[in-house]
């Protein structure tokens, strides 16, 4: 079916509704320095932020697991009240999920006591998702991974069962095995039996023939 373009850009403002996105942002920091920005935020929107610290080093960026970075909210409309304080590592993510609808005070605050000089570089980049929008997803993702789940399942039953055919096979095999192994040991014996009474009789008969030729 073809898509009219008032239905391409009804679309498009319903995908711009449900996500909104904030460029990357490169910055410049010392150890102990704040960084603040004003997001608006509605009743149930989800703030996602990405953030990747490096140290300067001899001239060179890199990563150290001993800076660390300090995470702020605040609800600017309601007398600054702090609704987020974390900490977390040099890189990583943090979700806020916006209790009223207003303007938000994210602050970041870069931590680096092996050298409270040294110059940092952090890359923050921010995403404003609809909940309802994200909570879809996480559903079509759960129940993907339950499908998937439930084939493995049907996948291990299906080996179990050949197993155990193949085990029942084994154990018929080995009883007639075991069987065969018995006849031919009974029929061993029989024929050792049989031999050791040939060879007694020959024995007898002989030492009678030559008893007899002697007393003629």
């Amino acid at each position: 079916m073809m898509l009219t373009s008032r239905s391409v850009v009804a679309i498009f403002i319903g995908l711009l509704l449900n996500f909104r996105f904030i460029q990357c942002t490169h910055i410049y920091m010392k150890s102990g320095e704040l960084r603040c920005f004003y997001e608006g935020l509605k009743l149930g929107e989800l703030l996602i932020g990405d953030i990747d610290t490096t140290v300067e080093k001899n001239g060179v960026f890199e990563e150290d697991p001993l800076l660390k970075v300090s995470i702020t909210v605040d609800e600017t409309f309601d007398d600054d009240q702090r609704v987020m304080n974390q900490q977390s590592s040099h890189s990583g993510d943090f979700a806020f999920t916006a209790l009223e609808s207003g303007e938000h005070r994210v602050c970041i605050k870069p931590l680096y006591t092996a050298d409270t000089t040294a110059r940092i570089r952090m890359s923050i980049g921010f995403e404003i998702e609809n909940v309802k929008v994200l909570d879809s997803k996480q559903k079509d993702t759960v129940e993907a991974l339950k499908t998937r789940v439930r084939q493995l399942i049907s996948r291990l039953q299906t080996i179990r069962n050949q197993q155990d055919r193949i085990r029942e096979n084994e154990a018929v095999f080995r009883d007639q095995s075991e069987a065969a192994n018995s006849k031919i040991s009974s029929w061993s014996v029989i024929q050792i039996l049989v031999l050791i009474g040939v060879c007694w009789f020959q024995l007898n008969y002989l030492k009678n023939f030559f008893v007899k030729q002697k007393v003629i």
